[in-house]
């Protein structure tokens, strides 16, 4: 049964359908979400792990998507360099938007540079043979890190003593831990090389030290490509933004320069979407409606707000579209051809299968 304007309406309609056989529109609204073109997200959660990905919703694609792990107990660093822009500012592709600095990266750099340092030495020392003058210096280099272990060592104890009373904070006990490992590689690294300087090497030997040589710069190598990967740089020009929620922080580039709608079509409308759809958006503020392009339409089935629905694409330029943003509902007329009343009328009385 029909009740007020709607049962008029359909009493009009199929009079009209004996006794005046045109055709009309057949048209119907639904309300669609907006979408940037494409939609670059760092994401720095509550576990402290970074993720940078990037949508294109036009094409339905992630097209990237990169995680940057850390070891546990790692004390890292991330400067967002896009603070020194304005919120919600236009910035261009290749921009530098973060830069991490990691302890645990840089302290193994270190490592790895002191043990090629002497490795290095011990290749020519033992190549060209070593004076007794060599052989006095590189001890008193030992006796000056051990001193300097000593003091270190003591700082340390000092350092843990302050911490423990809550005078210092666990980043500068991290420093004082680290310098006394350094201080010990130090000492190592002295001792290696009054061994080179007093004794003599085999030519097995010397290619074994070439071969350690090789290593430690290949693994060094590796570790500076793993750093300058940590400079982030945006892959999209657009506008950025930050959101910040139970989820994490959030650093955001959308691409506007087309906007991307999702549509929930009913079901009972769905076979009649097609190329020559009409797809007109009504924007807040402006009297006039505004066209967009049908892009695609989902063959997957889903239930949206207690409706059974597909999902279509369209696409609007932001040049003809002002007044619209990403994340807004906006009101959609879908027009899908010219049918007679009594099919007009057959196609609004069909009911949704559930």
């Amino acid at each position: 049964m029909f009740k007020g304007s709607v049962g008029i309406l359909m009493v009009v309609l199929l009079i009209a359908s004996v006794f005046v056989p045109v055709e009309i529109p057949y048209t119907f609204n639904t309300t669609a979400k907006v979408y940037p073109l494409q939609q670059w997200v760092l994401h720095k959660n509550v576990d402290g792990n970074l993720i940078k990905t990037l949508h294109n919703y036009k094409s339905g694609r992630l097209v990237e998507y990169a995680t940057f792990p850390f070891d546990r107990g790692d004390v890292v660093n991330i400067k967002y360099h896009a603070n020194e822009a304005a919120i919600s500012s236009q910035i261009d592709s290749g921009y530098l938007v973060a830069s991490i600095a990691s302890l645990n990266l840089a302290q193994q750099l270190v490592d790895l540079e002191n043990q090629l340092n002497v490795e290095k030495a011990n290749l020519e020392k033992v190549s060209t043979g070593e004076k007794q003058e060599l052989v006095i210096q590189d001890k008193e280099v030992l006796n000056q890190a051990i001193q300097d272990l000593k003091f270190k060592e003591a700082n340390l104890v000092r350092a843990e003593k302050m911490h423990a009373d809550g005078l210092l904070s666990k980043m500068k006990l991290e420093v004082a831990q680290q310098g006394v490992k350094q201080a010990e590689i130090a000492i190592e690294v002295a001792r290696k090389k009054i061994g080179v300087t007093t004794t003599g090497e085999k030519p097995e030997e010397i290619n074994l030290t070439r071969a350690k040589i090789k290593s430690f710069e290949s693994q060094i190598n590796f570790l500076k490509s793993t750093n300058d990967s940590y400079d982030i740089y945006a892959p999209i020009s657009g506008h950025m933004r930050y959101e910040t929620g139970i989820e994490g922080d959030k650093l955001i580039i959308d691409d506007v320069k087309e906007h991307i709608l999702i549509i929930p079509i009913k079901l009972k409308d769905r076979d009649f979407i097609g190329e020559d759809t009409k797809i007109e958006l009504e924007v807040h503020g402006s009297d006039t409606l505004v066209q967009a392009q049908l892009v695609d339409l989902s063959e997957k089935v889903e239930i949206i707000n207690r409706e059974v629905v597909v999902l279509a694409k369209a696409s609007v330029s932001a040049e003809n579209a002002a007044g619209i943003a990403s994340g807004m509902p906006i009101k959609c007329k879908i027009t899908t051809g010219k049918v007679l009343p009594i099919e007009y009328m057959k196609r609004s009385m069909k009911i949704d299968p559930k």
